[in-house]
């Protein structure tokens, strides 16, 4: 693939993923705030452990879905897939005997569930239907869960994005009449779980068309295709059990040590965090695919024109952007979950979390997805399971005295000392570059929209403060007026990256 191909289905990507999140964002903000007002604290509480629970659901790919990825990535280089489809193929039989599995485990273990996670005994029938619902669709959702990243290898992750859209407006008219129709809770659950799997149906159908020669017929199933890409596999693996371990354990953390009813606590505080962090990393979505080609055609030059530019980005636009929601942090929750009053509890909980996210994105976000697909897994590995080992063991250590602010505190830490103190050293070290070199191409180029950024910030809160019960267009206007600032600022950075190479 030339590399102005890369290119443009790199922006086509990112575009796409733009749209779909921002959509996300915004059905999400209503839908965010319907749950926790027309949910009892019980069901909220349920539904959102449910939900960190699907996260998890990723581990049992064993890290095939992204050697999937890397394989129909290195066979587009080569334009032929006919050679993938037995790797392939074994790889979705497997899959779909694992969610046999899962289903059957998971029905058996319904009322200990339920008793661990302290539902009451008057709730337990209901809940226990919301529990099936779940775990049926998330068994047929795990082997179709394969076609995107198969989408994602041919670069065309835009067409996945489509489905999305359409699963995501689908969902929010759905979950919008479930909720103000005060359906029974396991409709409620059916409505929001069943139109997460369709966009991955869909995606098997376009597969077909998008990789030519492929087969997945049970006749290609082979054990053995596996024995070549099993270490780059389980290094995977592990690295997604880590980031699932930083990612989704709080709410479980909480859940067990403090009850489900406090994960609402929690989630009052995280929301705006997370909603940062999803719109933040669309660009970076586009990196893996784009990398896996450059790597297995040898090109390091664009692979590290790639790291540096990407990051750039990365850097200029969302340091303003973590810069505006600290600032509005209290009436963004507000306006995100309809409360009344924001305690301090839940106010420190979302600033450490939008720190720890900041931090994330600013050290890890571009490298990790590049170094990953360039043989540098097994480093990435150490990195990660420091980082998770210290985040648990901060977690669990905490919620006892500090509450749910011990949990995001137990965040904020390993995210923070492993980010900057590891993340970026291996990044050197992959640039060939001492720390002069690589703070001089990788950071020192965004300096310019981060001023421009954080000072129009500055200027807008000393000459029009607003208040913790400002709505959602007193805060747009001053966060476009930031993002102006800021993309003005950028604009030679966002013309880099899309130019052709001399």
């Amino acid at each position: 693939m030339a590399n102005q191909d890369w290119q443009h289905h790199f922006w086509r990507n990112t575009a796409t993923n733009y749209l779909r999140t921002i959509l996300r964002l915004l059905s999400g903000l209503i839908l965010f705030r319907l749950t926790f007002e027309q949910l009892p604290a019980e069901q909220f509480g349920f539904y959102a452990l449910m939900w960190s629970l699907f996260g998890y659901a990723i581990l049992l790919d064993f890290g095939l879905g992204f050697t999937v990825q890397k394989t129909v990535a290195l066979h587009s280089a080569q334009g032929n897939f006919s050679g993938a489809s037995r790797l392939l193929a074994t790889v979705f039989w497997a899959f779909t005997g694992i969610a046999v599995i899962l289903l059957v485990l998971a029905v058996g273990l319904r009322g200990t569930f339920l008793d661990w996670t302290h539902v009451a005994a008057a709730d337990q029938a209901e809940f226990g239907r919301a529990y099936l619902v779940f775990f049926v669709f998330l068994a047929l959702g795990f082997p179709l869960g394969l076609f995107p990243e198969m989408l994602r290898g041919v670069q065309r992750l835009d067409l996945a994005n489509w489905l999305q859209i359409g699963s995501l407006l689908t969902n929010f008219g759905l979950m919008a009449w479930a909720l103000l129709g005060h359906w029974a809770f396991h409709f409620v659950m059916l409505v929001s779980v069943a139109t997460t799997v369709l966009p991955n149906l869909g995606a098997a159908l376009l597969v077909r068309r998008h990789l030519p020669g492929l087969s997945l017929h049970p006749r290609h199933f082979h054990l053995g295709s596996l024995r070549g890409v099993l270490s780059f596999s389980i290094v995977a693996y592990l690295i997604t059990f880590t980031n699932l371990v930083m990612g989704r354990t709080d709410q479980a953390v909480i859940s067990f040590g403090l009850g489900v009813g406090a994960v609402a606590i929690y989630q009052a505080g995280f929301k705006v965090a997370d909603m940062f962090g999803l719109f933040s990393v669309q660009m970076q979505d586009a990196l893996t695919p784009a990398a896996a080609q450059l790597h297995g055609q040898g090109n390091r030059t664009a692979l590290l024109r790639l790291l540096a530019q990407s990051t750039h980005i990365t850097v200029a636009m969302v340091t303003p952007l973590a810069g505006l929601c600290a600032v509005y942090l209290e009436p963004l929750i507000r306006i995100l979950t309809g409360l009344k009053e924001v305690d301090q509890q839940t106010m420190i909980t979302g600033w450490c979390l939008l720190a720890a996210t900041w931090t994330s994105l600013v050290t890890s976000s571009c490298s990790k997805r590049i170094l990953m697909m360039c043989g540098w897994e097994q480093r990435l590995l150490r990195a990660s399971l420091v980082d998770a080992a210290i985040n648990l063991l901060l977690s669990v250590s905490l919620v006892r005295s500090m509450g749910v602010v011990g949990v995001a505190v137990g965040t904020l830490v390993p995210t923070f000392l492993v980010g900057w103190l590891w993340i970026m050293p291996l990044t050197a070290s992959f640039m060939g570059a001492g720390v002069g070199r690589f703070f001089r191409e990788l950071y020192l180029p965004a300096w310019k929209p981060v001023v421009a950024g954080l000072s129009v910030l500055l200027v807008v809160a000393w000459l029009a403060p607003a208040d913790s019960s400002a709505k959602m267009p007193a805060l747009a206007w001053r966060g476009l007026l930031v993002g102006v600032a800021t993309l003005a600022a950028a604009w030679p950075q966002l013309r880099a990256l899309r130019a052709k190479p001399q």
